[in-house]
């Protein structure tokens, strides 16, 4: 592990816990601002240091971060010290004004929240007007020629609409759609029979991959979807998944100055706040992320425990797993463990063998391959 350095190249940050919706899958169950969010000069401070520890990429999300008024300062704060700015924002609020503004302070890219048709949209935003407004952030965006991208979390709700979706995203202009699980986290928890269930889980597997072969829209897969095997191998087209990067090369940021290793994990996995310990000080503590820098094999349970494969995937995403089985790593979403208990063996790459070969204990994420 010592040979692995940590510093924190993405970063993901709730910028506020305000948001104008409600949203059924909400990992945090979002809505009020929080009575101590970060002030302006916090959060300026925050960016200097984060970039100063090796930050290259930052993404302002909430919440809604269009609601906090000075998300421009923020993001020309992470312009100017070098680092690409990112958005995700449920696209409520964008006008052609906002579109503007993301092109003047060289926005990297804008993600925007589209999870359905217009009915099962907006069920699930809990707003009857958040389809359009999000299909028309989309087309304001293609209009500029700003990059964006579409975010999509798929549960039993909407799996069956997702070639429904993909037709509508194209119709906006749209050439980036990342697709991610729904977790069972937040305001999900409350609405169990929408969880994606395992019998549908390689039915969305499936549905991936055929759009990966299609042309007019790059598909960008979820961390939380995976990860050897047969189709796990395919959906990164033969390269090996090398696990959750929580607390090692990511970094989650609440508006409050809550420090987690990834923004959707658990409140368990909180390892501190900047306000009572500057940032620096919590990313270096040498028992900070535990959980990711310290992990091995005994760390792993049930299956996960005995995988040829967990030493690169370290039990896939962290969240996923915990919210499925209250484990770090006993992840039931990983499509190997399905195909396996199907009696089906992937034929691995011989590039994968070779570095499986390498290694006979699970490793830090990036530590064989060029970062």
């Amino acid at each position: 592990m010592s040979e692995f350095k940590f510093y924190p190249k993405t970063v993901i940050w709730e910028i506020t816990f305000a948001c104008n919706m409600r949203c059924l899958h909400c990992g945090t169950s979002a809505g009020k601002k929080r009575p101590d969010e970060l002030n302006t000069d916090e959060a300026l401070a925050l960016i200097d240091e984060l970039v100063g520890l090796g930050a290259r990429e930052i993404m302002l999300s909430g919440g809604e971060p269009l609601i906090r008024p000075d998300w421009r300062e923020m993001a020309k704060r992470v312009v100017a010290d070098g680092a690409r700015v990112y958005m995700i924002t449920n696209g409520y609020l964008v006008t052609e004004d906002i579109v503007e503004d993301y092109v003047n302070i060289g926005f990297t890219n804008v993600g925007v929240s589209l999870d359905g048709t217009e009915k099962t949209h907006n069920y699930i935003r809990q707003r009857p007007d958040s389809w359009a407004k999000a299909t028309n952030a989309l087309k304001l965006m293609a209009g500029k020629n700003l990059r964006s991208c579409a975010v999509s979390q798929v549960s039993n709700i909407n799996l069956d609409e997702l070639d429904e979706i993909r037709q509508i995203l194209i119709d906006c202009g749209c050439k980036y759609w990342r697709i991610q699980l729904t977790t069972s986290t937040g305001r999900m928890q409350e609405h169990s029979n929408l969880i994606m269930t395992l019998d549908n889980y390689p039915r969305m597997i499936d549905k991936i991959l055929e759009f990966k072969e299609m042309p007019d829209i790059r598909i960008d897969v979820g961390e939380n979807i995976g990860y050897f095997g047969c189709k796990g191998t395919k959906l990164l087209d033969g390269m090996p998944y090398l696990g959750c990067y929580a607390g090692t090369r990511a970094v989650g940021i609440e508006s409050n100055g809550n420090i987690k290793g990834c923004l959707s994990m658990q409140p368990q996995f909180i390892e501190g706040n900047i306000r009572d310990t500057s940032f620096t000080e919590i990313w270096n503590r040498p028992d900070a992320f535990a959980y990711n820098r310290q992990f091995t094999r005994e760390t792993a349970d049930g299956f996960c425990h005995e995988c040829k494969y967990l030493p690169l995937c370290r039990g896939g995403c962290a969240t996923t797993s915990v919210s499925a089985t209250g484990k770090r790593a006993d992840n039931p979403y990983c499509i190997y463990r399905i195909e396996h208990e199907q009696g089906i063996e992937a034929n691995d790459d011989p590039r994968l063998i070779q570095v499986l070969n390498q290694f006979d204990q699970p490793q830090p994420v990036g530590k064989n391959k060029a970062v």
